[in-house]
């Protein structure tokens, strides 16, 4: 299991308390998308003073050593979750605002492809489907 101190020694970065805070949040749910705001409410009340910017800081530095990824998903809504070191799109409920990864490495192949008849190097993507997810559908 990876450990919050290996990732921030991977990464480079000191373990201050907003990192250590921060990244303990992805770690006790790795699968899960937040935003800044999400994360900063699941910060245990009995930590070390954390305050929103220093949240927001600890995102930027985290999402910029690749030990989180964000994706926009809409509006001005931006979302965090633990880096994968693998390309993903996603899937967002336009009702519930649910956020699902697609894992679907032909995506990227096809991203490459289109990038390439374009004559433009590619580097990577970001794609992001709307619409209403299987438990949203049938109200609609």
């Amino acid at each position: 299991m990876r450990t919050v101190y290996s990732d921030l020694k991977r990464a480079r970065l000191r373990p201050t308390s907003s990192r250590v805070a921060v990244l303990n949040v992805f770690h006790d749910a790795p699968h899960e998308h937040m935003t800044a705001d999400q994360v900063f409410r699941r910060i245990a009340k009995d930590a070390e003073q954390c305050s929103l910017a220093s949240v927001y800081r600890a995102l930027a530095q985290l999402v910029e050593a690749a030990v989180l990824a964000s994706t926009w998903v809409g509006e001005t809504r931006v979302v965090y979750e633990l880096g994968r070191g693998v390309p993903h799109a996603h899937l967002v409920c336009e009702n519930c605002k649910s956020v699902h990864d697609i894992d679907e490495p032909a995506l990227q192949e096809q991203h490459a492809a289109i990038a390439a008849a374009k004559h433009f190097r590619y580097t990577r993507s970001s794609l992001v489907i709307f619409g209403l997810c299987a438990q949203c559908a049938p109200a609609a």
